[in-house]
């Protein structure tokens, strides 16, 4: 068993490795498509607000992928429970990894998903599988990215209504008025997303705490945020440049806030089937369910780290494709992208819904590609991501069923 949980742990930190190159890369493609950060500061910054996101936040997530999808009552052969768990990692790390290296955004959550539905249903059959919640899981997955490219349309087509739009020479009254409302309601969102994440509010938003934020947090916000703009604004001679510096410094912020709240939400997907085997061993059988025990600190230390590090080396792939390739974006634009996301993951919260911060962030680059019409989108890479996203949960699930076998006949004839 000693052998298994370090093949286990070696496992974690490829899925780890590979969830940071793509996720976390997601929260930083909108800062340096638009030229807010470098793409060197980006990669740093994001893997040290991704490490502290776990270590500070990880531990706190209640409800794991092991728990969620897939009936622990239906396994009775802790051995091949076991070989599963080291044949998920090694299909979703493989996936998401070829996924990076080609510069494809996907979701290191489906790809976990699709790997435990394939092994459940081959160890345990169709009844393994908690159908009602992966349909839940499905409808959520559609849904995020129209739902972040609508509120992107929205957010910026009211930066142009609101602040552009008019006489100019009015242009930075405007925004000293409108950009630290936009901003602080992106501050308020990511702290409740971060909420939500860490497990303060676990199955749904909660209204008097989301009230109380809202109370506490938005005069302060607002106050501090127009007086940072008038600083910012009064140094241009240009306005409309003035006021696109601005949105050039708030959404470097806003970035890596969402990137800290990224961290702390995938880091428990990345290290849950090591979470599982890690129990089993200790236990020495099944426990009816995982809901109870909570994350040990080295483990969340050692998938933060290998979020990190997956970061800083391929981060810059999918950060190409987001910031650059799918459609053009000023700061603005990028602003509204961070908005976006942050709005959506907290919108999906109040009805209880978990969403892919992989498939907000598309959808949010989208909508405001959409502000030229379909010409202002890559339309052939976008139908590229689309297909992999379809494809993710069955390719894992047969990589997994394969990886399985593979284990148990060649590599762990003991297990």
């Amino acid at each position: 068993m000693i052998f298994v949980l370090i093949l286990a742990a070696i496992g974690a930190i490829f899925v780890a490795f590979n969830n940071g190159a793509n996720d976390v890369a997601n929260a930083f493609a909108s800062a340096v498509g638009s030229k807010a950060l470098k793409i060197k500061h980006a990669l740093l910054i994001a893997a040290v607000l991704n490490f502290f996101g776990a270590i500070l936040l990880g531990s706190n997530v209640s409800k794991t992928l092991v728990d969620g999808v897939v009936n622990i009552s239906h396994f009775n052969d802790v051995n091949a429970y076991v070989a599963g768990m080291l044949a998920c990692m090694i299909a979703a790390g493989s996936f998401i990894f070829v996924s990076t290296r080609t510069g494809l955004p996907v979701s290191s959550t489906h790809a976990i998903v699709g790997g435990m539905i394939g092994i459940a249903t081959t160890l345990g059959g169709l009844g393994a599988v908690k159908w009602k919640l992966f349909s839940l899981l499905t409808i959520s997955w559609i849904c995020t990215p129209f739902l972040a490219a609508a509120c992107s349309l929205i957010t910026i087509k009211l930066i142009k209504l609101t602040i552009y739009r008019g006489e100019s020479s009015k242009v930075m009254q405007r925004a000293c008025n409108w950009i630290p409302l936009f901003a602080s309601v992106v501050t308020i969102a990511i702290i409740i997303a971060i909420m939500r994440g860490s497990g303060a509010c676990k199955n749904s938003l909660c209204p008097h705490k989301a009230f109380w934020i809202l109370l506490l947090v938005f005069p302060v916000s607002y106050v501090i945020f127009r007086t940072i703009t008038k600083r910012l604004i009064l140094k241009f001679k240009d306005r409309e440049f003035g006021v696109e510096h601005v949105f050039r410094r708030f959404q470097a912020g806003t970035s890596c806030l969402i990137g800290f709240a990224v961290g702390s939400n995938d880091v428990a997907n990345s290290i849950t089937p090591v979470v599982a085997i890690y129990f089993v061993a200790k236990l020495g059988m099944l426990p009816d369910s995982f809901a109870n025990y909570s994350i040990p600190i080295w483990m969340l230390a050692v998938g933060g780290l290998g979020m990190s590090m997956g970061v800083l080396s391929l981060g810059h792939k999918v950060i190409d494709t987001m910031g650059h390739s799918i459609t053009l974006l000023s700061n603005s634009k990028g602003f509204s992208v961070d908005f976006s996301t942050a709005t959506t993951i907290i919108l999906a919260s109040v009805f209880g819904m978990p969403v892919s911060s992989t498939h907000a962030a598309t959808g949010a680059v989208i909508g405001v590609g959409l502000e030229k019409g379909l010409k202002g989108l890559n339309l052939r890479l976008l139908f590229t991501i689309f297909v992999t996203w379809l494809l993710t949960v069955p390719i894992s699930a047969l990589f997994t069923i394969l990886v399985y076998f593979i284990l148990r006949t060649f590599m762990l004839p003991l297990v």
